[in-house]
């Protein structure tokens, strides 16, 4: 949201003036749009969740580790929603919809949740017990995401008051070096997918991120479709839960419950788990769209999703 401030060095600046030039800089740029920098920081956005969730995950934790990702992206998101003024377009999208949204994920939330309620570890507790684990992990990490999305607001508000991008030299320089680092990262992480025999399940994850997502991407054109986004946002209603089925078959296939997988099996599944699956759902949109929802409409799209 552009602040008076900007708004009124808007008006004073007046339009840019419009070189063939700077028009065949942007006819370019919009050709490319927002892929390479969704690719880019989606790769990023797997690391900084997986390292940061085995950061946190030591003994006798006193909290869940996979809450500190979904706060820190939420934090991003809403720091990032209230500086768009100061990001190019293509570059706002890779940071919100790949960064952001790949740092958190709605997926490995829900089958925390499953694991809570049904005691799968096989834990010494009541029935009882096991509710209120489920419920205390869905009460917790909504709570904090939402509460890091607000905490986002104020800091994107303090930084980012009275600035203002120039959308016609600066974004097409951005979106190439976007670009460029884009293909040294996935030319990187090949290297390291046959190096690394310690960290190969990772560095797959890493380059089945993207694939997540791009199809979120996609599937988030729906939310302006047919007059539903305002009611209930149906391109990330479908991206959870066509993520969450797919883990949940992960999940079925690693336990061995229908056939015993091998080693490499296993590192095939977790990397589709912590990438694909990790990438394709997100709570930083999630959060974001109850924020812009009326409390009705909020709470019916919570009770779909």
């Amino acid at each position: 949201m552009e602040t008076r401030a900007s708004k009124e060095a808007g008006q004073e600046e007046g339009p840019a003036e419009q070189t063939p030039e700077t028009e065949r800089s942007n006819t370019m740029t919009r050709s490319i749009g927002p892929v390479p920098g969704l690719v880019l920081f989606s790769m990023l956005g797997v690391l900084i969740r997986i390292y940061t969730t085995r950061l946190f995950a030591y003994k006798d934790a006193p909290t869940y580790a996979l809450i500190w990702p979904q706060i820190l992206g939420c934090l991003i998101m809403g720091a990032l929603t209230r500086s768009r003024h100061t990001l190019s377009p293509s570059l706002y999208t890779g940071l919100t919809t790949g960064l952001c949204g790949s740092i958190t994920t709605f997926s490995s939330w829900q089958l925390l949740v499953y694991t809570q309620f049904f005691n799968t570890d096989k834990g010494e507790h009541s029935k009882f017990n096991n509710f209120l684990g489920g419920v205390s992990v869905l009460v917790t990490t909504m709570t904090c995401a939402l509460g890091a999305l607000r905490a986002g607001f104020g800091a994107g508000d303090m930084v980012c008051a009275g600035r203002r991008c120039n959308t016609n030299k600066w974004t097409c320089k951005c979106d190439y070096t976007v670009a460029v680092v884009c293909v040294l990262g996935v030319m990187a992480a090949c290297v390291v997918v046959g190096k690394a025999h310690d960290t190969r399940s990772v560095s797959i994850g890493v380059l089945l991120g993207p694939a997540g997502t791009l199809v979120r991407w996609k599937l988030s054109k729906l939310n302006t479709r047919h007059g539903t986004a305002r009611s209930l946002p149906i391109g990330t209603l479908v991206a959870n839960i066509a993520g969450c089925a797919v883990l949940a078959t992960v999940h079925t296939l690693q336990s061995g419950g229908i056939v015993r997988p091998s080693h490499t099996s296993c590192q095939v599944l977790a990397s589709i788990s912590d990438g694909f699956c990790g990438c394709i759902t997100t709570i930083s949109t999630f959060a974001y769209e109850l924020h812009t929802l009326s409390p009705r409409q909020s709470t019916t799209y919570t009770i779909h999703m």
